[in-house]
């Protein structure tokens, strides 16, 4: 008898473990596993007409000023995620939340995105995207970003606009930078969910439902 309840106890946790990793790993997003693909090396920085360059800015209070206006570092969570949804592999890079003063003549066009033109606070991270199918598709790398303060932003909120959305040729890679303004307190910043957009094919018809990637910021 005893052997038979240390079988059945043995069993259950054997099968409590196995759904609680399904849960954890949510299925389509990769974590701690080898990369789906190579991100192309970017080997010249491609200056955002938007936003100052910050790729020197690697440690919080970290400052830089030109053009464009004046940034300042405030959180930075280096790191590398994959998500892959059908025939789209898609990786997040290196998260950070910069404070910025734009020069007078960008404080115009940041009216379209906060009130707070002249200094606010936005969330900016490396996107690639690869097709690895045999066809065209088109697809938004971010079609919804959520953070945990309740902050829900789409596409049309990212300003750096560095061509990101649109229809992938077979084998397409493209790299570029995306940026949301923040109007809730950065502080309170401790995650955010980036769910892509459904992956169409050239007539608009759904190829694959969109997939959903979870960042970390502590």
């Amino acid at each position: 008898m005893k052997r038979l309840l240390l079988l059945l106890s043995l069993t259950i946790s054997i099968i409590l473990t196995g759904c609680s990793n399904h849960v954890a790993g949510e299925g389509n997003e990769s974590e701690g596993q080898t990369p789906l693909f190579e991100i192309p090396e970017q080997t010249k920085y491609k200056n955002n007409p938007q936003a100052p360059d910050d790729q020197d800015l690697k440690e919080v209070g970290n400052r830089v000023e030109d053009m464009d206006g004046r940034l300042a570092l405030k959180a930075i969570k280096e790191m590398e995620k994959y998500i892959e949804v059908g025939p789209v592999q898609m990786a997040v890079k290196d998260v950070k939340v910069l404070n910025y003063s734009p020069s007078p003549d960008l404080v115009d066009y940041f009216h379209a995105y906060t009130h707070n033109e002249t200094n606010f606070n936005y969330i900016k991270f490396t996107v690639a995207i690869k097709n690895t199918g045999d066809q065209k598709v088109n697809l938004a790398p971010v079609e919804v970003l959520k953070t945990n303060t309740g902050e829900e932003l789409g596409f049309k909120d990212d300003f750096y606009l560095e061509k990101l959305k649109g229809v992938y040729e077979p084998g397409e890679t493209r790299v570029g930078q995306m940026g949301f303004v923040l109007e809730h307190d950065w502080k309170e910043l401790e995650s955010m969910r980036i769910e892509t957009s459904d992956v169409l094919d050239e007539e608009g018809n759904v190829l694959v439902e969109g997939g959903k990637l979870k960042v970390d910021m502590q």
